[in-house]
């Protein structure tokens, strides 16, 4: 998830605990496209209340984690 993350934003250095706003300045819309490719990629539904306390890119891997169970 990193990597797609890293693709979407153009950041070739994404770590587990980069926030996705301040650190990796995602605005809305960029959220929203990685979101749509982590669906696509891992065939899941992620649900709103889930990614609305998403920050970091570990607490992304984990909602998508919970997602796939």
């Amino acid at each position: 998830m990193q990597r797609i993350v890293g693709a979407i934003l153009g950041v070739h250095d994404v770590q587990p605990d980069h926030r996705l706003e301040e650190d990796l300045e995602a605005e809305s819309m960029d959220v929203v496209n990685i979101v749509a490719a982590i669906e696509e990629r891992f065939e899941v539904t992620l649900e709103d209340e889930a990614l609305a306390e998403v920050r970091t890119v570990a607490e992304l891997v984990a909602v998508v984690e919970a997602a796939r169970r």
